[in-house]
């Protein structure tokens, strides 16, 4: 096995041995016996790799200075002295820069100093280079200060290793000292390295003028660290005006810019540049094609993307980890998920955690969410290390599908992975619990939240709002000022939707008022429709009308929307037709609006005009999606529609229903009507709740099992008694 290494790599075995565990000393002397020609080089290696494997034993001993200068022995020393040059310890000072191998640099360290070759220029920049690549800037600078001989090169590597150390005020620092102080002219490699870590729009532009100033943009290396840094600024006019101007354009030149203009949405665009790349002679390389995938998936360009997906097959680059990721996402994008999960298993072992999360996110948001559960317990079982975004989508999956079951089996998952800190995480449990019906468990992840960020406080307030409590919301948002986290768009909405929910007008104007006074966030149409929804709840809808006629934007059907289901509340027929009427302008099949039109009408004993409703839509083809409410019993998901007779318990729960009504009517003195199963009297939910009745354990809160009930069961069923009676019996 040996004989198979060619001798460059039989050398980094041998000198690596100690430091990387690759090879023990006695493999190390087998290795140079088996070279043929033995340089200077390797026989120097061997006694370097001995010396630290010794000083290692040093460092496990007493460090009794006689019995430390016997083990290491100076003879040793200068045995691998005599046969080093400038030309061998430049050579492994640079593997030692690559690999990051600091331990063995500071060993060829004493190694120079003992053979006197540090004052060789050549040998003196690779030690500086060493030191700074390792991120002991430190002792790069004291190098630097004592170096006999400075140049441009030894200056770039200062400035280099500031720049990947995220040192980036020193490292412009140290240019300005390097052309004032040190007198020595800058190159083009310097302002290369300056441009790729530049964080300031001015000091760029700057820069970009002393480029063209010193004629170095005809430079493609350095015409392309000035197009990634507009672009980078997200100043894509810039780049695109310097990316014209490029005398040499290669691979790099173009996939920058076709990665500025894909984050910048210009996927149309991006894909032209991809084009004209190729008609260029310029071959694009695996992040050309990811990218260029990307965008085809983006603008859900099926066709292109299966025209990609050929030439990467042709170009060999199909088992590849990037464009392999990007054809799964593509794939998924566009709903073609067999293609995707046929892709996943063509990767085989080279697919990494982004495939599989790619694989899963394309099922859980098409609605495939039992799929995408099934594909992370693959992703489990083949040993596949998963990340935090893992997470977040696999709990997606369980708030849509939704089972609390599922959710806290993920969740003793994410407390064992470690993955409970991260704030992204915590935020997707507590918006599943609140999905799964189980805001206690969603309160106990928040506040066992160390640092809760404004997702976190976001994801928690949300829950309160769903849950109808307002109070718990505003306390929230309250707590998050005082710790010095900023509300976003979306805590407004959160906040403000809790507000309606419980007719708390007075605070959700305030706060309403408070996001653009206090904090200037400009209202969107999500918050102009939560206004509505806010007075019109309340029975305000002459005040919801004129907040809705002096909006700032036109309003279109989703603010609408809240008017209409205020005015079928409080039985306003001659505003609700108004309301109709503008929604249908902006979407003629919402189906809603000629069921609640029809119902409207009956009530009014408007038959005719019921019947025209009913008539209108069927001469349109519309059709309204049956309203649907589950409830998971013993790790099952019970489904129940409005009317539904298709369960195998429908005629207990229906009998347990006429129960219920009869003794809500009798507690509030009103005619609610007989149950039957012909009739479709009744919400989805109020079928799930008996259903529930029947089947739960006693003790069980009717809240932490039932979904899709807490958000709409006072607006839907409007009988609070309901609620409480409910919840009593299935406590008693």
């Amino acid at each position: 096995m040996n004989g198979n290494l060619k001798p460059v790599q039989r050398r980094k075995c041998i000198y690596s041995s100690n430091k990387v565990s690759v090879l023990k000393l006695a493999v190390a002397r087998q290795l140079l016996d088996e070279i043929a020609k033995r340089t200077r080089g390797s026989v120097a290696d061997l006694y370097v790799a001995e010396y630290a494997d010794r000083a290692e034993m040093v460092t496990e001993s007493s460090r009794n200075s006689d019995a430390t200068d016997e083990l290491l022995g100076e003879s040793m020393f200068d045995c691998a002295s005599n046969f080093m040059d400038e030309e061998y310890i430049i050579d492994q000072l640079r593997y030692c820069s690559s690999e990051g191998i600091f331990e063995l640099g500071k060993l060829y360290h004493a190694l120079i100093i003992k053979t006197g070759i540090w004052f060789n220029k050549f040998v003196a920049t690779a030690l500086l280079n060493m030191y700074a690549k390792c991120g002991k800037m430190g002792s790069a600078e004291m190098i630097f200060d004592t170096m006999s001989y400075i140049d441009v090169a030894s200056c770039n590597s200062m400035i280099c290793g500031y720049v990947s150390n995220g040192m980036e005020s020193e490292a412009f620092a140290f240019f300005v000292r390097m052309s004032s102080i040190l007198d020595i002219m800058s190159n083009h490699y310097t302002y290369s390295i300056l441009l790729s870590d530049c964080e300031s729009v001015q000091v760029g532009k700057q820069l970009h003028a002393q480029i063209v100033k010193l004629k170095f943009m005809s430079l493609t290396v350095v015409g392309n660290s000035a197009l990634t840094m507009y672009i980078n600024f997200r100043m894509i006019e810039e780049a695109e005006n310097l990316f014209q101007g490029l005398v040499n354009k290669n691979h790099i030149s173009w996939t920058a810019f076709i990665s500025g203009l894909y984050h910048q949405k210009a996927f149309y665009k991006a894909l032209t540049q991809f084009c004209l790349m190729r008609k260029n002679n310029t071959e694009p390389n695996e992040y050309t094609f990811s990218v260029a995938i990307s965008c085809a998936a983006s603008a859900e360009y099926y066709d292109y993307g299966c025209a990609l997906h050929a030439q990467v097959i042709k170009n060999g680059m199909i088992s590849m980890v990037f464009v392999g990721t990007a054809i799964i996402e593509m794939y998924s994008k566009c709903a073609e998920l067999g293609n995707a999960r046929k892709q996943l298993k063509e990767m085989g072992h080279v697919a990494s955690c982004a495939s599989w999360n790619a694989v899963i996110t394309g099922l859980v948001h098409n609605g495939e969410i039992v799929s995408g559960l099934e594909i992370f317990r693959k992703m489990l079982m083949k040993g596949i290390a998963c990340d935090e975004y893992t997470c977040s989508v696999t709990l997606k999956a369980c708030s849509f599908l939704p089972s609390l079951a599922i959710c806290r089996q993920v969740h003793s998952w994410v407390v064992k992975g470690m993955f409970g800190a991260n704030l992204h995480v915590a935020s997707s449990l507590i918006e599943t619990y609140a999905q799964c019906g189980n805001l206690e468990d969603a309160e106990k992840v928040f506040f066992l939240t160390s640092a809760p960020d404004d997702v976190t406080f976001n994801a928690m307030i949300k829950a309160y709002s769903q849950y109808g409590n307002p109070m718990k919301a505003i306390s929230l948002f309250e707590k998050m000022a005082e710790k010095g986290i900023l509300p976003t768009s979306f805590t407004f909405l959160a906040v403000i939707s809790a507000c309606s929910h419980c007719g708390l007008v007075q605070q959700g104007k305030e706060l309403f008022e408070s996001m653009t006074r206090d904090y200037r966030i400009p209202p969107e149409e999500n918050h102009y429709s939560c206004m509505v929804d806010l007075l019109s709840r309340s029975g305000q809808l002459e005040n919801a009308l004129e907040f809705i006629n002096k909006l700032p934007i036109e309003p279109n059907a989703p603010i609408w929307r809240p008017f209409l289901a205020g005015c079928k509340f409080y039985g306003c027929l001659e505003m609700a037709e108004m309301a109709a009427s503008k929604i249908l302008e902006h979407d003629p099949d919402d189906a809603s609006v000629y069921v609640t039109l029809s119902n409207m009408y009956g009530e009014a004993g408007k038959v005719k005009d019921a019947l025209k409703q009913r008539e209108l839509m069927k001469s349109k083809s519309v059709q309204k999606e049956p309203g649907c409410s589950w409830l998971e019993v013993n790790a099952k998901i019970h489904r129940f529609f409005s009317g539904d007779t298709r369960h195998v318990d429908t005629p207990k729960v229906y009998s347990r229903l006429e129960n219920l009504m009869q003794k809500i009517q009798t507690k509030t003195n009103r005619e609610l009507g007989k149950v039957t199963k012909e009739k479709c009297l009744f919400h989805s939910e109020r079928l799930a709740v008996c259903f529930g009745l029947l089947n739960l354990p006693k003790g069980t809160t009717i809240s932490g099992v039932v979904i899709g009930i807490a958000d709409n069961f006072r607006w839907a069923l409007k009988e609070r008694l309901l609620i409480d009676m409910v919840e009593k019996w299935v406590k008693s």
